[in-house]
């Protein structure tokens, strides 16, 4: 597992039954990432950036920084799509999509054009919601969710992260997340894939949302 549970605003996003060019169709690719749209960066706002890998036998989809595209619903019923299956993980303070209720942090996933399972990893034992709620319990088997504070020695001038003086809280339910997606896949998480060095897998995702194959309340089966 590489550790990614420092970075504090990221999406991961595991499809099985898709290829890279299936994907970028499916969550609204504009066009790929070159050196000349750099100087789009810094408009106000910014376009959302995309990175696409294969993993295993699927594809990873990482989103860095405020974008959270594959947390919404509505991509997430387009990847589901067609006999697909879909796993998001996604901590976020900034807010993941209104379809959330309230959630910062998500973890779901989704098969046959049906949501199964979500639930925010933040609180756990917390409202789940889905056509199964219970079908993420295989993936997140004897994880913790839990936060703790883990003393640490601090060198000169060396930062030591968030926390107390001479500690660290570790999000364990960050964890969690990563064993999920890494159970769902069969295979580790490789920094490669969230910083990939190869420009030719970031994209710049257009404004718009994709239009999901059928009405939201059908897929996410939300209580009343």
């Amino acid at each position: 597992m590489f550790d990614i549970t420092w970075i504090d605003l990221i999406c991961l996003t595991a499809v099985k039954g898709h290829d890279i060019e299936s994907v970028r169709r499916a969550i609204g690719v504009e066009s790929p990432f070159r050196r000349a749209d750099q100087v789009r960066l810094d408009r106000n706002p910014p376009p959302e950036l995309v990175t696409i890998s294969s993993w295993s036998e699927g594809i990873l989809i990482c989103q860095r920084g405020s974008g959270t595209r594959c947390a919404k619903p509505e991509t997430l019923a387009a990847l589901a799509a067609g006999g697909r299956s879909v796993m998001t993980a996604c901590w976020h303070d900034r807010g993941i999509s209104p379809m959330w209720p309230g959630w910062e942090n998500l973890l779901a996933l989704a098969a046959d054009g049906q949501l199964l399972s979500a639930l925010d990893p933040s609180d756990v034992p917390g409202r789940r919601f889905g056509h199964d709620t219970a079908a993420l319990d295989p993936y997140l088997a004897g994880a913790r969710f839990d936060y703790e504070t883990v003393p640490v020695r601090r060198m000169a001038d060396q930062e030591i992260g968030y926390g107390a003086e001479g500690s660290v809280t570790v999000a364990h339910w960050r964890y969690a997340c990563i064993t999920a997606l890494e159970r769902f896949m069969h295979a580790d998480l490789e920094e490669s894939m969230v910083s990939p060095d190869n420009p030719d897998h970031q994209f710049i995702l257009s404004t718009s949302l994709p239009i999901p194959p059928i009405p939201l309340s059908e897929f996410m089966h939300m209580p009343g």
